[in-house]
């Protein structure tokens, strides 16, 4: 009976045919551009503080495993705190032990709120969320490194901070 149709209708055939065909090439490229634009980071971990306060002896700890010392990444920091959060910024310590032992450490400053006391992040409910860029470049040698990131203020107990994440693109 299909035959039959399709030489009643020959002329429509080539045509549905030809949607069919143009559908699949639409779906196929959609879904290559959703999968170019969704592209995985290298490591994105975070560590969240107990009762929402970073205290002194508090250190977020990161272990990221390096296989390719040659391509360049972004390093990322993103801090989520409440509104309630009392400073226009945050100031941290970066220590990063590469495989072969050696440390360097950098102290950081994230902005979270400009002069006129607005948020600089993203707000969304009662969190704000505040990226930072820190650096740019590829790892010297392959292997294990560990990134601590640590609260640099005199206070002993920074209230309203959610978490802290380091991401790698």
């Amino acid at each position: 009976m299909e035959t039959r149709i399709r030489q009643k209708v020959k002329g429509t055939m080539k045509v549905i045919k030809a949607n069919k065909f143009v559908s699949i090439i639409a779906v196929l490229g959609l879904v290559l551009s959703i999968q170019s634009c969704g592209e995985q980071p290298y490591y994105d971990q975070a560590h969240t503080f107990e009762d929402q306060s970073w205290d002194k002896g508090d250190t977020a700890i990161f272990e990221v495993n390096v296989d390719d010392s040659v391509k360049v990444h972004d390093f990322i920091l993103s801090l989520r705190t409440t509104k309630e959060y009392l400073y226009s910024d945050l100031w941290i310590y970066i220590l990063v032990t590469a495989p072969d032992g050696t440390t360097s450490k950098v102290a950081q400053k994230i902005p979270l709120a400009n002069p006129d006391g607005s948020w600089i992040g993203k707000v969304s409910g009662t969190l704000v969320e505040s990226r930072l860029r820190f650096d740019s470049k590829a790892f010297p040698i392959k292997g294990k490194y560990v990134f601590k990131l640590l609260n640099a203020t005199q206070e002993e107990s920074i209230p309203y901070v959610e978490d802290i994440s380091l991401r790698i693109e």
